[in-house]
């Protein structure tokens, strides 16, 4: 099952995308169930899905002993499924239920590139991202 274009458009990352380039990737982003406890990434493994908090608590956990929480709707997780040298920073767990969007990190880093201008606003937003995260890495 597809994410509707609705609920992409609702979130910050695809604020202002057109409703075509959505359409497109809605049948790649699937929406998923998870459950208190099940961990989603684990630091120091090849990146592979990246992520959309719909909603939920998870937990990003380093390997400095530090960790932040997620819970707002349209969190990414995931992040270094489009960054070098593409393994996960951290281990993401969740800590309630709750209900992701998902896609396969080949499929998101080829619409980033088959999509210049979005892809680069895109872009953006995950930098701006990595930027705030920046302080529990180090």
């Amino acid at each position: 099952m597809s994410t509707d274009v609705e609920t992409l458009s609702s979130l910050e990352l695809f604020k202002g995308m057109e409703y075509e380039a959505l359409e497109g990737l809605a049948q790649v982003m699937l929406p998923f169930k998870v459950t208190e406890g099940e961990v989603l990434t684990l630091r120091g493994k090849q990146a592979q899905i990246f992520f959309i908090i719909l909603s939920g608590n998870f937990m990003v956990s380093f390997s400095n002993g530090r960790a932040l929480t997620l819970h707002n709707r349209g969190e990414l997780m995931g992040l270094s499924t489009v960054i070098t040298p593409f393994l996960y920073t951290g281990t993401v767990t969740a800590l309630t239920d709750g209900e992701i969007l998902s896609m396969p990190g080949d499929k998101f880093w080829n619409f980033i590139q088959n999509n210049s201008a979005l892809g680069d606003k895109i872009l953006q937003k995950i930098k701006s991202v990595i930027l705030d995260r920046k302080n529990f890495l180090t």
